[in-house]
C-alpha cells in the first residue's frame, strides 16, 4: 500500500507542476501531509517526518536568502550593466559566444563541486546579457545546468563521494573510469550550443544590425549608475573574492555571502534607513524562493522517514525480468534522466545504486559499470530534479517556472545523456 501512495504521490506532483495550476509551496505540503493521513500516520509522526526534511535544506535556505540579496544589491546600483557594456564591446551580435562563454563560466565555477555555487555564480552574472540579447533564461539554465553536471563527475564533487559511498567503489577510480564519458559530455555541452542557438535566433534571439549599431552607441555613452565607479570597482572585487573564496573553500558558503552582503549593504548605502529600506525591498522576492525550498523540504522528509521511498526502490527493482538481466547497466543509463529527476540524485546514489549493485553482479557485470551507468544521467539531470532544493534556488534567480524549465531542458538533457551512453557502450565503459 505504502509503495503504490508513493507511486501516487510523485505522480499527483508531476501532473501538478507540469499543469502549473496549482503553485509550488501548496504542492510540495499538501500532497505529501494528505498522502501521509490516508496511510494512518498520526500527526505526531508526520512532524517528525517533515522536521527531518526542513532540517535537510536549512543551509539552502540560508544560501539562498543572503545570496539573493547580495545580488539584487550589486544589480540594483548598475554593477552588472557596468559590466555588460564591457563584455558587449567584446561579444558582439553573436549568440553563440555568449552562450560559449555561460558554459565557460559554468564549467570553472564547479570545480568545487557545489551545484548551488555555480547557479549563483553564472546566474547573475549571464542573465542580464541574456535579457539584452532577448535570449530564453531557460536556455542559460540549461547551459549551467549540463556543463556543471558534466563537472559533477570529478571525484571530489558530492555525487561521485555519495555513490561510491553506497557502492563500495573508491571515489578516484570511477573518475579515472568515467573520465571518457566526462569529457564527452562536456564536449556535447559545448556543441549544444550551435542548435541551440539557432532555435533562440529563431524565438527571436539577438539584435539585427541596427539594435546593435543602436546598442553600441549607447555603450560609449556613461552607464547609469546609483554609486561612484570606484564603489563599482569595490563591489566587482569584493565578488571576485567571494567567487574564489568558494572555490577554495577558505570559508563556508553560508558564511562567505553573510560577510559578502554585510560589506556590500554597508559600502553602497552608507545610510541605515537607506539599508533597512533595500533589505525590504528584495525581501518579497527571496520570500517566495523561501517558501518552495521549505516545502521541498516537506515532501524530502515525507519521501525518505515514512518508508516510502525505500519501498518504491525495491518494487521498482522486483519487476526487472529476468531476461534482461544482462543488459541492465545499458537499461539504466538510458532511464538514469528520468529516474533521477522524478526520484532525485540522492535517492539513485544512496538508494537504487546499493540495491542495484547485488543485482548486476548476478549478470556478470561490475558495480564500477553500475556506477558510471548511473553517475551520467543523474549528473546531467540534477538541476532538473523535482525533489532537491538546488534546482528551485536556480529557477529562482533565473525567474523561472519548473514546468517551463522542464519542457525546454529535458529534451536537450535526454539527448545527450543518451548520446554518451551510446559512446560508453562503444568504449566498453558500459556494457549493452
Amino acid at each position: 500500500m505504502i509503495t503504490i501512495a508513493g507511486f501516487i504521490m510523485l505522480l499527483m506532483i508531476v501532473v501538478l507542476l507540469l499543469t502549473g495550476k496549482v503553485s509550488l509551496p501548496p504542492i510540495f505540503i499538501i500532497v505529501p501531509v494528505g498522502v501521509c493521513l490516508f496511510l494512518g500516520f498520526s500527526f505526531r509522526d508526520i512532524s517528525s517526518f517533515i522536521g527531518t526534511g526542513l532540517q535537510s535544506v536549512l543551509n539552502t535556505v540560508v544560501l539562498f536568502t543572503f545570496a539573493m540579496i547580495y545580488f539584487s544589491i550589486l544589480n540594483d546600483v548598475g554593477m552588472f550593466d557596468f559590466i555588460f557594456s564591457k563584455i558587449m564591446r567584446f561579444l558582439g551580435n553573436k549568440v553563440e559566444l555568449v552562450m560559449w562563454i555561460t558554459c565557460l563560466i559554468a564549467t570553472i565555477s564547479h570545480l568545487d563541486g557545489s551545484g548551488a555555487i555555480t547557479m549563483l555564480v553564472t546566474i547573475p552574472m549571464m542573465l542580464p546579457v541574456y535579457k539584452k540579447m532577448k535570449i530564453r533564461p531557460e536556455a542559460l539554465l540549461l547551459l549551467a545546468s549540463v556543463c556543471s553536471g558534466a563537472m559533477n563527475m570529478t571525484p571530489w564533487c558530492s555525487s561521485v563521494l555519495r555513490l561510491t559511498s553506497a557502492t563500495g567503489v573508491e571515489p578516484l577510480d570511477l573518475w579515472r573510469y568515467v573520465l571518457p564519458l566526462q569529457m564527452i559530455c562536456l564536449v556535447l555541452s559545448y556543441l549544444a550550443v550551435i542548435p541551440l542557438a539557432r532555435l533562440e535566433r529563431r524565438h527571436g534571439a539577438g539584435m539585427t544590425n541596427e539594435e546593435f549599431e543602436i546598442l553600441k552607441q549607447n555603450l560609449n555613452k556613461p552607464v547609469k549608475l546609483k554609486v561612484s565607479k570606484k564603489i563599482i570597482y569595490f563591489d566587482m572585487i569584493l565578488t571576485i573574492l567571494l567567487i574564489a573564496v568558494m572555490l577554495t573553500g577558505f570559508l563556508n558558503v553560508n558564511l562567505a555571502f553573510m560577510l559578502a552582503l554585510a560589506i556590500a549593504i554597508v559600502v553602497n548605502f552608507p545610510d541605515p534607513g537607506e539599508q533597512t529600506k533595500k533589505i525590504k525591498e528584495f525581501g518579497g522576492i527571496v520570500l517566495n524562493m523561501i517558501m518552495i525550498i521549505l516545502a521541498i523540504g516537506v515532501l524530502i522528509g515525507v519521501l525518505t522517514d515514512s518508508g516510502m521511498l525505500g519501498s518504491m526502490v525495491d518494487t521498482l527493482i522486483a519487476v526487472i525480468p529476468e531476461e534482461l538481466g544482462e543488459h541492465l547497466t545499458g537499461i539504466v543509463s538510458t532511464v538514469s534522466v528520468p529516474l533521477s529527476i522524478l526520484l532525485g540524485s540522492d535517492t539513485v546514489y544512496m538508494a537504487v545504486a546499493p540495491l542495484l549493485s547485488n543485482v548486476v553482479t548476478l549478470f556478470g557485470a561490475s558495480v564500477m559499470q553500475l556506477d558510471a551507468a548511473l553517475l551520467v544521467g543523474a549528473c546531467l539531470s540534477a538541476n532538473l530534479c523535482l525533489v532537491g532544493p538546488t534546482p528551485y534556488l536556480a529557477l529562482g534567480l533565473a525567474n523561472v517556472e519548473m514546468s517551463s524549465n522542464l519542457k525546454y531542458c529535458f529534451p536537450w538533457v535526454l539527448g545527450i545523456s543518451l548520446i554518451s551512453t551510446i559512446c560508453a557502450g562503444v568504449l566498453g565503459i558500459i556494457p549493452f
